[in-house]
């Protein structure tokens, strides 16, 4: 197995090991090694992450002049490299999770084909541990594909835990379904409603969420801009969001948010529901949407969904949404 090497500085020329991660010479390699390593993986927006990365290096050099010291990059883009022969052949990025830099992110840990097997993948993690201590951080997290046993089994090894994580579904087309009957304090809610939305995602016990992305208010609450795009594409024809919930007088039980598609793509399905009312809303709800979609094209239907809604992944099974793969966050005491 290789061991780590021994850190030098970036000024200092290195053609085999570990080194910092440099933004103007390593952007573009890391990226196409992060291309190619997560080929499997990678979604629409993974993707245009890469093109922007490429771009950016293009960049990297002027970046860095105009804006002096009014960004730091290093929390940006730090992490460190494995060179061999002085070429790019492993990644891992090390990013700060929170304000007070208690809680820091672990992402692309990525080996070449060539090399791996190597414990290339493991020296790297082992150094990014070492720069959190350093760092006088409490915590590492990372997330990782359930269905990815050779990365789980290294991150079990070196000692994360797994938190748990979010499930996504997808269904090919609605079946034909009529529409269920109302159900008392079912109704629609508008954007403006998102103070009531964002407390009602604040209650789920997505214990996974939080430690890699804590909730934020700008998650919900929709700026003037967005609220006139989603009217003009409404208007255009091309996507309508239907949003619906189960209300009491201050507060939302169980909520719903549809985007529905009439020119391309897919239609998107948010949920949430208080974790009392775990089992009660969540058939309906499937019901509903799929009965809704009758009057749309018939595009596939996707949601995400949390390990720990059992309910929720056992209603929307039953009208025929499959398990497409589940993205896990597991941590680390440093």
């Amino acid at each position: 197995m290789t061991t780590t090497p021994a850190i030098r500085h970036i000024g200092t020329p290195i053609e085999n090991g570990i080194r910092p991660f440099d933004l103007a010479r390593d952007l573009r390699p890391v990226a196409d090694l992060i291309s190619r390593a997560f080929a499997h993986e990678l979604d629409n927006r993974g993707t245009a992450i890469l093109r922007e990365m490429r771009f950016m290096s293009y960049m990297a050099g002027i970046m860095r002049l105009f804006s002096g010291d009014n960004i730091n990059y290093d929390d940006v883009f730090s992490g460190f490299v494995w060179v061999h022969e002085g070429k790019v052949i492993g990644n891992v990025t090390v990013q700060r999770g929170d304000g007070a830099g208690r809680r820091w992110q672990i992402a692309n840990v990525a080996v070449a084909s060539d090399f791996r097997g190597r414990g290339i993948a493991q020296g790297l993690l082992t150094q990014a541990l070492e720069h959190i201590h350093f760092s006088n951080g409490d915590w590492a997290v990372l997330q990782v594909y359930e269905n990815n046993h050779v990365a789980r089994h290294l991150y079990e090894k070196v000692g994360f835990d797994n938190m748990g994580g979010s499930v996504e579904l997808r269904l090919q087309k609605a079946p034909p379904i009529t529409r269920p009957p109302i159900v008392p304090s079912f109704g629609t809610y508008k954007a403006t409603h998102w103070r009531m939305l964002y407390q009602l995602a604040g209650s789920m016990p997505d214990a996974h969420a939080e430690w890699w992305r804590s909730l934020k208010r700008t998650d919900f609450q929709m700026t003037l801009e967005d609220q006139m795009a989603e009217w003009m594409w409404r208007l255009a024809g091309r996507t309508t969001v239907l949003r619906r919930c189960i209300r009491t007088t201050d507060r939302f039980e169980a909520a719903l948010e549809l985007t529905a598609q009439r020119w391309q793509g897919e239609h998107k399905l948010q949920l949430w529901v208080r974790p009392e009312h775990f089992g009660k809303y969540e058939e309906y709800f499937a019901h509903w949407v799929l009965s809704k979609l009758q009057d749309f094209p018939r595009f596939p239907i996707s949601l995400t969904i949390s390990t720990e809604h059992i309910a929720a992944l056992d209603s929307f099974q039953r009208f025929g949404f499959q398990r497409r793969q589940a993205l896990l966050t597991m941590r680390r005491k440093v």
